[in-house]
């Protein structure tokens, strides 16, 4: 007779499969033995029925019922733990798989994207800014190529669904995209294509790449310092390491191009290009309609809107920190008969209770993006922080929404340089206490409308043929050549 645990194994446990096979494998085995015992239990309560005898049945079943969930559970318990184990060990090697690359010179030129994947769910501001580039370098005379990582899951509509953000408009029509997830399958290209990795898998597979084309390096596009999206261990140390492959550098923002600098990574790195080898740009924020005391002055309520993210992968959103810090905010008698309402988790809506306050937080469903200018427009003060070099676009979006914002510093991204942005910013250090008196500094602060018109006038582009105009295409052109 099969051992239960080998039963899972054959089941539910091959190794070859990918991340998100594994991830349906264990959903499946959570299901299937919940599902098996519902059966059981509908089947032991006709069969008690038809013997006149449910009450007595059941009864003598109870034990036997318990014995067998209890076996069940064991098993259950040492697959999941055993599928888990699984896919630890094969989830990163699954991501730096490098493609199967065939330098073809027939092939045309192209600038060769390598993206991780195109996730409508997770379509955010670090997505929106490679398909601009994309659009940008298109016009500039490139043909561009975005080959995926991941398996191309989308629906019919998603060319048109990603049309709808800012600035991709209709060049998502004619763009390329290749699904490159099964690396047994050759991808074609010429031998002078130019390389442009968006994440730190991307970079590992993009630098073997560029060896296969028998070129010295890639170009780098860099939207965060990756290491601290993780827990200290193997994909941090990874991501760390992306930075010492020999690439060029298109930074997002100033404050994340002077962090590299500052810390000696990268292109700056001793052996590194150094300013020869870098560009920079600033993310289009989501442009909101002109500010008017008005409009500030004529709102039924107050409102507070944070930058909620529970997720695992949000973790640099400081989700706990900011909970903790606004609870001891309306402990101490801030915001009382205030609205406040979360935004950002993709996983849903709901209600969260703050631990000590128990003021609820209602959390607001993902919406459009320019149903999103007018969501922000709709609240007082925010709160968006953000652990990391980049200065994040949620708090500059909602300071020029007219939201008295409190965000965090984080090294070289002061106080002074982010509320020199807007004077709707308050910059705090990521503590609890400093934050919880930001917060307050802003419900005080969110009474002067006159200055919350002025400061939705951010010193930050709207749009992206401002964020990549001509002279910054130019040097990344530059860098691509």
């Amino acid at each position: 007779m099969t051992h239960p645990r080998e039963l899972i194994r054959r089941t539910f446990g091959n190794p070859d499969e990918g991340t998100a096979g594994r991830k349906a494998r264990l959903a499946g085995l959570i299901g299937v033995p919940v599902a098996g015992a519902f059966l059981i239990g509908v089947i032991l309560g006709v069969i008690g029925q038809s013997l006149s005898a449910g009450a007595t049945f059941i009864l003598l079943a109870i034990p036997v019922a318990i014995g067998g969930g209890i076996l069940t559970g064991r098993a259950v318990l040492g697959g999941a733990m055993q599928l888990r184990g699984n896919q630890k060990a094969g989830w990163i090697t699954e991501k730096l798989e490098p493609l199967n690359v065939a330098a073809d010179p027939g092939q045309p030129l192209r600038v060769e994207i390598i993206h991780p994947a195109v996730d409508l769910k997770h379509f955010f501001g670090g997505f929106i800014a490679v398909f601009n580039l994309a659009r940008r370098l298109g016009e500039g005379g490139h043909r561009v190529r975005i080959v995926t990582l991941e398996p191309l899951d989308l629906p019919d509509d998603w060319r048109r669904q990603v049309a709808a953000y800012q600035g991709i408009g209709d060049s998502v029509g004619d763009l390329e995209v290749i699904d490159g997830s099964d690396r047994a399958v050759p991808v074609a290209m010429n031998p002078d294509d130019r390389l442009i990795a968006t994440h730190w898998t991307a970079a590992h597979i993009a630098s073997a790449a560029a060896a296969e084309l028998d070129q010295e390096s890639f170009t780098y596009l860099i939207q965060e310092y990756e290491p601290l999206i993780f827990p200290m261990g193997s994909a941090a140390a990874l991501a760390d390491q992306s930075y010492e492959l020999d690439h060029n550098a298109i930074f997002s923002t100033g404050f994340l191009r002077d962090y590299f600098r500052d810390q000696g990574i990268g292109v700056y790195r001793p052996e590194g290009p150094g300013e020869a080898g870098a560009a920079v740009f600033d993310n289009a924020i989501t442009p909101a309609a002109t500010v008017t005391t008005g409009e500030l002055q004529g709102k039924d309520r107050r409102r507070l809107l944070f930058y909620a993210r529970p997720e695992a992968h949000a973790e640099r959103n400081l989700f706990e920190l900011g909970i903790m810090a606004l609870d001891r905010a309306i402990l101490a008698g801030h915001f009382r008969g205030w609205d406040l309402a979360g935004i950002g988790n993709v996983d849903g809506t709901g209600e969260l209770t703050l631990p000590q306050s128990k003021a609820r937080l209602r959390m607001l469903p993902r919406v459009a993006q320019r149903e999103y200018a007018d969501t922000l427009r709709q609240f007082d003060v925010g709160l968006a922080l953000m652990y990391t070099p980049h200065p994040s676009l949620v708090p500059l979006e909602m300071a020029a929404a007219g939201l008295v914002t409190v965000t965090n510093t984080y090294a070289n991204k002061d106080r002074a340089s982010l509320e020199a942005i807007s004077g709707n910013l308050i910059a705090a250090e990521p503590r609890i206490d400093q934050i919880e008196e930001a917060l307050a500094s802003a419900e005080v602060m969110s009474r002067d409308f006159e200055a919350r018109v002025e400061g939705s006038k951010v010193g930050w582009p709207d749009n992206w043929d401002q964020a990549l105009d001509d002279a910054t295409m130019e040097r990344i052109g530059r860098l691509l050549d």
